[in-house]
């Protein structure tokens, strides 16, 4: 079997958005007989297993046709199996040859999907299904390191949702917009916030509850076990223990009563203790935990999560209750809510201890029982959102968010009723977090689209960005003669008020990249010769006007600009 591979950086005759493109130019009759007969066994695999949604069990006559079909949908199904927000991907026929288009977030990842299914195809019904899940496993593996995380998708779905602009800059930072209109992140938080001064580990989010008169628990910090066991004695069980400086749960003891419990918690605190060697005794709040959630000073929305549960039925033992809780939360977490599988770890076996519990008890129809002392979703709890939070609970949330003065924060309080006031109800304001945790609320049912375009906000934009398509030498002429604001010449020669900057050891989409999160900048042009599109791709689909040069009006630009919203003008 004989297959062209070529990648596409951005726009092509195939798709609007970056691509693998696959030429089938020569497939012995034996292997497009083999996948013929196999191709809807596999699909019917992907279905029963992971969600795969098709019709082609449901046609009487299959052709070459349906296995390319299939091998286009399969891919991009897979690749977003666990994380993933891709969508162009077709088949089409170039000169009687099937050509495969599938888009990429890392070309190598979706050239891996495709030869994975191919792979699957050829052999046919010697592959057995654990194999199967097996090698899926492993691809998932590698997708859950390359693709955009949670926090990056809500913030994709709304960019593309307003046509904006949107790169990866840096592992999980990305640009939104262009230029004097971008705003770069990090998950969710700006550069800005991360830069700033503002402190929100668990000591610096005391001092701020306390400057601004938010009612919050009595705290001691200690650094050894004797500390800490002095500490609790003082600040009298149940308390909670916490590393200082982790996040998301990590680390976090609640609701200790006893010496035995203070032991366990001290050994859990050390694990993410950090450099600092501080850990935080605090008095236990009863009640839930809240996450109410500021952009720019403005509620958006309060969540709340629990820590995982299961509840008896007088016959299952506990570790087979989670297990049917688990069979609900797969790695899909698109289709599981976000909704993390239960890990049977310390934590849980711990947990179930001080209940006089262990995973072989029975429990009583009826009988619930906690399975850990965090609340977090990563250790597998769950979420809902809250709408009737009392006045007072936002006025004081209100002004801890003022005085953090960040983009976005999540400010975490501890009630058993979040109707009533702080006064009426003894709720207290616990943690500050500049990661304000996107996915808390995702899983809680907020539309992920509402929330990533409530991040972005009204201010990020695309700017004027022109393409110039010109035979070679026309592009070294214009980089002496240039004499505009800012050009990318590529694939590596920036000229800015006249001044030329080659970079080296770089790809070009990272350039413009770089380029475009220049907050001065207010329009580019981008020069590119005639060879250099057709092999690569256009730059990028957010494209004002296309300038083509003389003899450049080829097929393959034609085709390229009739899958974009932009003018054209001949130069």
């Amino acid at each position: 079997m004989k297959i062209n591979v070529s990648t596409y950086w951005g726009p092509n005759r195939y798709s609007k958005r970056p691509s693998v493109v696959f030429c089938f130019e020569e497939i012995p009759e034996e292997k497009m007989s083999a996948m013929q007969r196999s191709f809807v066994t596999l699909a019917k695999y992907l279905e029963k297993n992971f969600g795969y949604s098709h019709t082609f069990g449901h046609k009487r006559a299959i052709d070459r046709n349906d296995v390319f079909e299939f091998l286009s949908s399969a891919s991009i199904f897979i690749l977003n199996y666990v994380r993933g927000d891709l969508e162009e991907n077709g088949y089409t026929t170039d000169n009687a040859v099937p050509v495969l288009f599938v888009e990429f977030h890392k070309p190598e990842l979706t050239a891996k999907a495709v030869n994975i299914l191919l792979k699957l195809l050829l052999r046919g019904s010697k592959g057995k299904e654990h194999e199967v899940y097996s090698i899926l496993n492993t691809f998932w593996d590698e997708c859950q390191r390359g693709h955009p995380d949670f926090q990056a998708h809500a913030l994709i779905t709304a960019a593309k949702s307003k046509n904006l602009y949107y790169q990866n800059l840096d592992k999980k930072v990305w640009l939104y917009g262009m230029g004097a209109k971008s705003k770069i992140f990090f998950e969710t938080s700006t550069v800005e916030d991360l830069q700033s001064d503002v402190k929100t580990d668990k000591l610096s989010g005391k001092k701020i509850f306390n400057t601004v008169g938010a009612p919050t628990a009595r705290y001691k910090i200690v650094r050894d076990r004797a500390e800490l066991l002095a500490a609790a004695h003082d600040i009298g069980f149940p308390c909670v223990v916490k590393p200082v400086h982790s996040d998301s749960g990590r680390g976090v003891t609640a609701n200790v009563k006893t010496l035995d419990d203070v032991e366990f918690a001290y050994t859990e605190a050390r694990k993410f203790i950090g450099k600092s060697n501080e850990i935080m005794v605090e008095k236990h709040v009863p009640g839930r935990d809240y996450r109410l959630l500021f952009l720019r000073g403005d509620f958006i929305g309060c969540a709340s999560s629990v820590a995982p549960f299961v509840i008896g039925d007088g016959a299952k033992s506990i570790r087979e209750l989670i297990d049917i809780v688990n069979r609900k939360r797969t790695r899909n977490l698109y289709a599981s809510n976000y909704l993390r599988p239960i890990k049977i770890d310390a934590s849980v076996k711990e947990a179930l201890s001080v209940q006089s519990c262990d995973l072989k008890t029975v429990l009583k129809p009826g009988q619930k029982v906690t399975l850990r002392r965090n609340t977090n979703l990563g250790g597998g709890g769950s979420t809902e959102l809250f709408e009737n939070v009392h006045h007072d609970v936002l006025v004081h949330a209100k002004e801890i968010a003022r005085c953090c003065g960040l983009h976005s924060v999540g400010i975490d309080y501890i009630t058993e009723d979040i109707s009533k006031s702080p006064s009426a109800s003894c709720g207290k304001f616990t943690e500050l977090n500049k990661m304000p945790g996107v996915p808390l609320f995702l899983a809680a049912g907020y539309d992920i689209g509402r929330l990533g375009d409530q991040f972005l906000g009204n201010r990020v934009g695309n700017i004027e960005l022109n393409l110039f398509i010109f035979q070679k030498e026309r592009c070294k002429e214009l980089l002496q003669s240039y004499s505009g604001e800012c050009a990318i010449f590529l694939p590596d020669t920036v000229v800015k008020k006249s001044k030329k900057f080659k970079v080296e050891n770089g790809h070009f989409r990272q350039l413009i990249g770089k380029v475009l999160s220049d907050k001065q900048l207010k329009s580019l042009d981008i020069i590119a010769s005639l060879e250099f599109v057709e092999q690569y791709g256009f730059p990028t689909e957010h494209i004002s006007t296309v300038f083509v040069g003389k003899f450049c009006k080829t097929r393959i630009v034609c085709e390229t600009i009739e899958k974009l919203n932009c003018r054209v003008q001949c130069a």
